[in-house]
């Protein structure tokens, strides 16, 4: 692996070695005082894509000259903004568990093809260990440049010709004609006087506030100094990959013998599936149960064998010895019959919402089914055409696809008017035993992304269910909330349509008692 030395570069700009770790130290400073600004206090909205976006852009100014980003690797920028800027869209707390996370690895998998190594082209060994390597250098970068701190009041390049220094100077001889300046303006025009007191008012700052921005701010800078050492130079490594070694360890016929078993299994599990599940012939007799209990079970057991099965066919492929006709015919037969689990699995979980309904995580079980039935059809492909070992690669990019659909419809929203409408139009689709019931409380439990929805059907519901969904939005949106426009960094779609929804209604919510013993959280 390589070292963790920082290297000087060519710089691009004459009079400055940009690649210095001064340098470097200094914007990493710089984005510290700008995410403290943006996230202190803040819930998390449009100041995550602004955050990344500033991050990418000094990444992508330090790339070595002449680093060219892989053509493989060309995805990795968009993909990084568009998850940068998701927050901005949903507030749904699963959705920001996975949002976030997919845009800090997005932004470091940029930065590192912003120094010309190519990622996406990697096997996946040599993946995991080249991220292993770059997040130690982005938890070392930040410490290898808090030795450049003694050098930031020095000029940064022998051929600057001291002209950092002189703005320095320049700056500090104009600070206190500036603030004689700044007391005459304000003296003299209320408005301008406002802006500076809000803005530059400390005394609306605690020690404890001071400190937690300083801790806030040196986190965010550690970090972002990290990822300005990866881009500016390459971080990779040397290790070849492992995987194909591997090949040979299980015999072709062991191999095959293995799968030919599974399929056995499978095949016979499909076959009840079609006669049974799909060819509605009676299950009374067969299992004591009838036909709505047996349907409306098993899917998170089918989901299981699915993720379980992929992993047995991408392991055994791995390992083989030779891929004969017998044995990719017993691969292709197991991940059809997979597909067949999973089609049932996603045909079980549609007549158990019929029956009971929707809840987020009815809503993200499905959204995993859509997930494995995409990547059931790319292992088909992949087993094939002999390439099985992009199939987490595969399975990777699928993810991001199906998690940006997720954020599109907008799970709470979804959630809510689905159940919404089973009581308000009840569809001649819904079986006989149906719940048709409200859980108000549920539904104002979704958050800001449900709101407006919840709001939109308010006025159609029957007395005592619009009683209650009044009591619900009131207990759980509406009480110890601010209606006031929020910040701008903490802007989201979801949380401004939610705000002025709730506008709309709030004297007729406050018409509705709070729900006893209900806990509720003050809202920005």
């Amino acid at each position: 692996m390589a070292d963790h030395v920082i290297e000087h570069t060519t710089p691009r700009v004459g009079s400055i070695d940009r690649y210095s770790p001064a340098v470097l130290l200094s914007l990493a400073l710089a984005f510290g005082a700008l995410a403290q600004y943006l996230f202190f206090r803040s819930a998390l909205g449009i100041n995550v894509g602004i955050a990344f976006a500033v991050v990418l852009g000094a990444a992508w100014r330090l790339r070595p000259d002449g680093a060219r980003v892989d053509r493989l690797d060309r995805w990795i920028v968009p993909a990084a903004i568009i998850f940068a800027f998701l927050p901005a869209l949903r507030v749904d707390l699963m959705l920001l568990l996975f949002d976030v996370p997919a845009t800090l690895t997005l932004v470091a998998m940029a930065a590192v093809s912003f120094a010309g190594v190519p990622v996406t082209r990697r096997a996946l060994d040599v993946l995991v260990v080249l991220g292993l390597v770059v997040v130690g250098r982005i938890v070392a970068g930040g410490a290898m440049l808090l030795a450049a701190l003694p050098d930031l009041g020095r000029p940064l390049a022998r051929r600057s010709g001291g002209r950092i220094g002189s703005v320095g100077v320049g700056v500090a001889l104009a600070f206190p004609f500036l603030v004689v300046f700044a007391l005459l303006f304000a003296s003299a025009d209320a408005v301008f006087s406002s802006a500076i007191t809000n803005v530059f008012d400390f005394r609306k700052w605690s020690i404890g506030d001071l400190i937690s921005r300083v801790l806030l701010a040196a986190s965010f800078a550690w970090i972002a100094g990290g990822l300005f050492v990866v881009a500016g130079r390459r971080t990779d490594t040397t290790m070849p990959t492992v995987l194909p070694r591997l090949r040979g360890v299980l015999s072709s016929t062991a191999g095959a013998t293995t799968l030919l078993v599974i399929d056995a299994l499978f095949v016979f599990f499909v076959g009840l599936q079609i006669a049974y599940l799909f060819g509605g012939i009676d299950t009374l007799n067969a299992t004591g149960l009838t036909y709505s209990s047996y349907a409306r079970r098993g899917f998170f057991e089918l989901i299981a064998v699915a993720v379980l099965a992929g992993g047995l066919l991408f392991a055994v492929e791995l390992v083989v010895a030779k891929r004969t006709r017998l044995y990719v015919g017993a691969a292709l037969t197991l991940a059809l019959a997979t597909l067949v689990i999973v089609v049932s699995a996603a045909y079980r979980m549609q007549l158990y919402q019929l029956a009971y309904g929707w809840t987020e995580l009815r809503f993200y079980a499905l959204a995993g089914i859509a997930w494995l039935g995409i990547g059931g059809v790319c292992a088909a492909v992949l087993v094939w055409r002999d390439a099985t070992r992009w199939l987490l690669h595969a399975g990777g990019l699928i993810a991001l696809g199906v998690a940006i659909a997720v954020n599109l419809i907008g799970p709470s929203a979804f959630v809510a008017r689905q159940n919404l409408e089973r009581v308000v139009e009840p569809s001649a689709a819904l079986p006989a035993d149906a719940s048709r019931e409200l859980d108000a409380q549920y539904l104002a439990s979704l958050g800001d992304g449900a709101v407006p929805t919840l709001v939109e059907f308010l006025p159609h519901l029957r007395a005592a269910d619009r009683a209650a969904l009044g009591s619900a939005l009131r207990t759980f949106a509406l009480e110890g909330r601010a209606l006031e426009p929020g910040s701008l960094p903490a802007f989201s779609l979801d949380r401004e349509r939610a705000r002025q929804a709730l506008l709309s209604v709030a004297d007729e919510l406050r018409s509705y008692p709070l729900i006893r013993g209900a806990p509720f959280q003050r809202r920005p």
